[in-house]
């Protein structure tokens, strides 16, 4: 049975109103205008709980053992543990990758043209409804912490992307781009407590309330 994929209330960046796609593109939500942006948080964040239940049903057909999710930090052991082996890569056609090179600085051009392979639209998907999970025990863990999304400044990576708000030094936490970065690490070598270790190394430095 395949995944049930996001599907974003409105297009940009030509993706199809696939959110994964959106979100797992680093220049997508600069097309947003601010009362666009509102829109997507909203419909964004209403859509949690059904992504989460969606989550563990999935987990559910292949390991019927697995328990609910608590929200604990424990919880993301196991989660990440499976998700490992469901991550897959496919290769680019050669109008992607052309399409990619148009996009990053030229200087990267070399390093762009390496990389022919992508991951799945099921690897994205999850990933997303993943990184909602871990957004969701880290605020149900820090009550002082809570999504959010920023209009400014207008060229920072994360503009108009739901975040987690309220960190220690002023900073935001982006569980989406946390769990790009994550996958990408585990296409390289597995490693079942990545997500967790992500986690308790945020939680001294930046889970703990904001210091003015």
């Amino acid at each position: 049975m395949s995944y049930s994929i996001m599907i974003a209330p409105f297009d940009f960046a030509n993706h199809n109103r696939i959110a994964a796609r959106q979100f797992f593109d680093n220049y997508a939500f600069f097309e947003l205008t601010p009362k666009q942006a509102k829109e997507y948080f909203l419909w964004y964040t209403s859509e949690i709980p059904n992504r989460i239940a969606l989550l563990l049903e999935y987990m559910k057909q292949e390991r019927p053992e697995t328990e609910p999710f608590d929200y604990s930090p424990e919880s993301l052991l196991p989660l990440w543990e499976w998700y490992e082996q469901k991550i897959e890569q496919v290769p680019m056609t050669a109008e992607e990758i052309e399409r990619r090179v148009k996009v990053f600085p030229k200087y990267l051009e070399s390093e762009i043209r390496k990389n022919t392979k992508k991951f799945t639209d099921e690897t994205l998907s999850l990933a997303l409804d993943i990184s909602i999970y871990l957004g969701e025990v880290i605020v149900k863990n820090h009550p002082h912490l809570r999504w959010n999304y920023r209009t400014r400044p207008k060229r920072e990576i994360s503009v108009y992307r739901p975040v987690i708000d309220g960190l220690n030094h002023k900073v935001t936490l982006e569980p989406s781009r946390s769990l790009f970065v994550l996958t990408l690490e585990s296409t390289k070598e597995k490693n079942q407590t990545r997500l967790y270790d992500l986690y308790r190394n945020c939680e001294p430095e930046y889970f703990i309330p904001l210091k003015q």
